[in-house]
This record gives structure tokens, sequence and C-alpha cells, in this order.
């Protein structure tokens, strides 16, 4: 098993500064480099992804406090507003994207391409103008994203001398350090809470569990080689 590594960049700036119009072009030009992307929509208005009086929107009205619809595409619908982390650890776990690119989220401690001049801090990579920027200009600016983004924050580990925590780790990559950033197995998520791992902690849980579960009879159910493997544990002894 390979450790699943993504990079986030954020896309900030003020309203109506042409933020969805270059999330746009980052996006398709990443999928041009052969990359899967994910992307994220922050918003301060109420945002429906369902539509009046079809089945799934009338389970929601019956009280239902999660709604699956399930057909050619899948959609979750919860009546819970989640943090950023917690997304992007859900997005890790679910669809293993290459990119996650955020419109939005401006305080959060992630490379980010700014739209306006107000919305620059340490972690801006680059301020543009989407209304004017030029097709190879978004070139150069996907290669900086490239370069100079990097995985859920928390997860960051590195062996680089003086670099030992996640904050310092980010700044280093923003600036365009070429670290030797730990291949990470294991994602792991406490009360939601995402939680990083070093390499001898994540070599540890992981072949302790590979070693328990090769005891198990897995072939009955079809699985003949552990290519991913989730765990939840309830603690009902909480203390």
């Amino acid at each position: 098993m390979e450790g699943v590594i993504i990079k986030v960049i954020s896309v900030v700036g003020k309203k109506d500064s042409g933020k969805t119009s270059l999330t746009i072009k980052i996006i398709k030009e990443l999928k041009k480099r052969g990359f899967k992307v994910a992307s994220i929509k922050h918003s301060h208005h109420m945002l429906e992804m369902d539509r009046k009086n079809t089945d799934t929107w009338k389970h929601k009205e019956a009280g239902s406090e999660t709604v699956a619809g399930i057909g050619s595409r899948t959609f979750f619908n919860i009546d819970k507003d989640l943090p950023l982390e917690r997304i992007l650890f859900l997005i890790k776990l679910i669809d293993e994207p290459d990119f996650v690119v955020i419109e939005g989220f401006k305080n959060y401690n992630y490379s980010k391409i700014s739209t306006s001049k107000e919305t620059e801090d340490e972690y801006t990579l680059k301020t543009v103008n989407p209304l004017e920027i030029k097709d190879e200009e978004v070139l150069g600016l996907v290669n900086t994203i490239e370069k100079c983004s990097y995985d859920i924050i928390d997860t960051l580990y590195t062996d680089n001398c003086g670099l030992n925590d996640r904050e310092s780790i980010g700044k280093a990559i923003i600036s365009g350090e070429n670290l030797n950033i730990d291949d990470i197995d294991v994602s792991l998520s406490i009360n939601e809470k995402v939680i990083g791992l070093n390499y001898f902690v994540n070599n540890f849980m992981k072949n302790s569990v590979l070693g328990m579960l090769k005891s198990l009879k897995t072939e009955d159910y079809g699985i003949k080689a552990f290519e991913k493997i989730e765990i939840v544990i309830k603690n009902g002894n909480k203390k």
C-alpha cells in the first residue's frame, strides 16, 4: 500500500473579484495535466444541492438528517456544518484526489492564490486579476501550485532539521523549499479531528493492523489483497 498524498490550494479574494472563474481555470489546467481534482466551495449563504419536491427533498423535509441520493452520481445531504479539515479528510478517504481546489476559506493555513490585495497573507503564493490573466499566466500559476501546495496541514511531518511543527513546514513549502515529507499510509481521525502521524508511528500502526488481519479468512469475502483498509472504532468506555 502506498500513502495517499493530496495537495490543497485555496482561491481567496473579495466578493465579485473573480474567484469562481479563476478556480475553474485552475481546475481545468490541473485536469489537462492528468491530475485527479476535487473542489470545495465556501459560502456564507445556504447551499442547496437538492431541488424542491424531489423524492430526496421529501426525505429531508420528513426529518431525515442525512440523505443519500444514488444513481449515475452519488450525493450526501447532511444537516451539519463540517470543519474544513474534516471535509478534506473525508474527500481524501473517499476519492483520493491529487489536488483539492478550494474557493474561499481565507483564514486557513493553506497555500493561496488571491484575487484581491486585501486577502493576501503569509500563505499567499500570488495575487492575480482573473479578468485579465492570460493562458500562459495560468500555466505558470499552476506550475507554482504544483510545487508550493501541500496536504492537510496537521499531517505534515519531515525529517528536515529545524522543522518540527506543521505551520513551519507549510511555510517552507510555500517559499519553494524541496522538503522530504514523510510518506504516510495511515489516515487517522479521532473525534472527527485529523491526527498527524510521523513515519515511525505510521509504520507501527500499519504493520500491527496488517499482522492481525492476515490471520483472518478474508478470502471468504472475495478479498485477495489488502489494497485499502478502513477501520472505525467506537469507544464506549469514554474517559
